[in-house]
């Protein structure tokens, strides 16, 4: 969100830092969940994989969407930003569903 309400330079700056240092945040700690809660650990290299496959997916996806996003929001970027926001908050709010996360 600090992306999407930054109107110069310098707070875009600042933001897409905050940003990088949560996104290694969220990996490091996303990366132990899994390993934590893989179901055979025998299988840990096929399970791993197809985490890399659910990770990467979005990140093949959203460069398709986005132009149309952007279309429907008048070209502006701020909009991309909001409905990025509320797709982290929706996937947040999966985490407590996986097994042996409660």
């Amino acid at each position: 969100m600090l992306v999407a309400f930054s109107g110069e330079m310098t707070p875009f700056s600042v933001a897409m830092a905050v940003s990088g240092v949560g996104i290694g945040v969220y990996f490091a700690i996303d990366l132990a969940l899994v390993a934590d809660v893989l179901p055979d650990p025998r299988n840990a290299a096929k399970d791993l994989g197809v985490f890399n496959i659910a990770s990467a997916l979005p990140q093949s996806i959203a460069p398709a969407v986005a132009p149309a996003i952007l279309a429907m929001g008048g070209g502006d970027y701020s909009v991309l930003f909001h409905v990025a926001a509320v797709f982290t908050v929706l996937g947040a709010l999966t985490i407590p569903r996986v097994r042996g996360v409660r």
